[in-house]
């Protein structure tokens, strides 16, 4: 008889637990899928319309947003997960450089100052991210719509007056999405903030 009640009472604190996560998750899937449709609707997102489905992958699929209980943790997990899509183009660019995958000299000169855009943007990423953790969403956000700089300014040094075609163009295109995920976020996170 110990023994069942061992087994039952076992069973029970297990059940407990899946039921707290199955609740956790889709208490997080909730906040992810609302914060994403809200921030579509926001100045720079709206215009692009990928913006929301991206916003709610990239977030779900980084287990951090997991433990996200509001718009100010989300914004974080944005800004990770956008420093991370920039480390992967920043070494893309690096591999095409060092590999001469390029068409001709001025492609590689543009794509050299592609770098230094980049690392500015990392810089403002990383500074924001800084603000983000002390919850001061106005400074994080003047910080992110800096880091969106970097990869606009590079997608424009390839235009049609030096007849050059970035080999990173779609890249660049995502990452601007990526950049507008935390911007969006620590304005609307600001606000909120402001008005409690």
């Amino acid at each position: 008889m110990k023994m069942f009640q061992k087994n039952k009472m076992m069973y029970l604190v297990v059940f407990a637990f899946l039921f707290n996560g199955c609740t956790a998750n889709k208490v997080v899937g909730s906040l992810i899928q609302k914060s994403c449709k809200e921030a579509s609707k926001s100045p720079g997102a709206y215009r692009n319309p990928h913006f929301e489905k991206v916003c709610i992958a990239s977030l779900k699929e980084n287990p951090k947003s997991q433990k996200a209980k509001n718009l100010g943790d989300l914004t974080m997990v944005g800004t990770i997960n956008a420093m991370s899509n920039l480390t992967n183009v920043e070494r893309m660019v690096e591999k095409i450089i060092k590999e001469r995958k390029y068409k001709n000299s001025l492609t590689k000169k543009l794509l050299e100052e592609c770098l230094k855009l980049y690392s500015n943007s990392f810089k403002s990423l990383n500074l924001g991210l800084n603000y983000v953790k002390m919850r001061n969403f106005d400074n994080a956000a003047d910080n992110f719509l800096d880091a969106v700089e970097g990869p606009a300014f590079c997608g424009l040094k390839f235009n049609g007056d030096n007849q050059q075609i970035s080999p990173v163009k779609e890249e660049n295109i995502f990452l601007m999405t990526m950049f507008q995920i935390p911007v969006t976020f620590a304005m609307k996170a600001s606000y909120a903030h402001r008005n409690k």
